[in-house]
């Protein structure tokens, strides 16, 4: 495990990095800013910021060196994930984070969760030979369970369980979530384009940026429009 410095907007962390997954991760986010649509956001934000499927934190790590001091909340089931985000925000003594050990998905219960050789790549969806049952809930359930009612950015990578979330997402929730950052993937049965539709249906404007990577995946942003 590597200790390394990364840097964002004259800021700078600590941070461990395991193997070539957190290598990619930080690489998308503080070389390539692959988050960069939704900065004007993350610095005027107000309520807090939801940051799912939160890995090793380096997501909410972006949004401190942003915004000093929104409330930030990381959701990720995964526990080697879970050590590590905080041991990130010890390391760097980030406040004013919840961390919440849970899968958002379709439902609210226990399910399996699939690991993946790749930290980055866990899933709900994707069976392979090592899965461990993981607690989930439904979007409005995170609210609950975090005693919000707004949210000024929900930022979401979960592997392909982003369908089922936002379609078992009350039209009532989304107007309390100012903006959407969303990495898309493509699952067998479902088409990316539903999810931008369900979000213009919902009241935001979408900006969509492809992977140069992957065609199989792809970044929205949706910003709620002014009325």
């Amino acid at each position: 495990m590597n200790k390394v410095t990364v840097k964002n907007a004259g800021i700078s962390f600590q941070v461990f990095i395991r193997d070539s997954a957190d290598e990619s991760v930080v690489a998308e986010i503080f070389k390539h800013h692959e988050y960069r649509a939704a900065e004007e956001i993350i610095k005027n934000a107000t309520f807090p910021i939801i940051d799912v499927g939160a890995h090793a934190g380096f997501f909410s790590l972006y949004v401190r060196s942003l915004n000093p001091t929104v409330q930030i909340i990381a959701v990720e089931p995964e526990p080697n994930n879970v050590a590590q985000l905080q041991k990130h925000f010890k390391e760097n003594s980030i406040r004013n984070v919840d961390i919440i050990e849970a899968a958002i998905a379709g439902n609210t219960g226990t399910r399996p969760f699939y690991q993946s050789l790749d930290s980055h790549n866990h899933s709900l969806l994707t069976p392979t030979d090592s899965a461990i049952t993981v607690p989930t809930l439904i979007l409005s359930g995170l609210f609950k369970k975090c005693i919000i009612k707004r949210s000024s950015l929900l930022k979401l990578d979960i592997e392909g369980a982003e369908y089922e979330v936002f379609l078992n997402t009350k039209p009532e929730l989304f107007k309390n979530i100012g903006a959407i950052i969303l990495e898309y993937h493509t699952v067998p049965g479902e088409d990316y384009k539903m999810l931008e539709l369900l979000l213009r249906e919902n009241g935001y404007s979408v900006r969509h940026f492809p992977s140069k990577f992957d065609k199989t995946m792809g970044i929205f942003f949706a910003q709620r429009k002014l009325k």
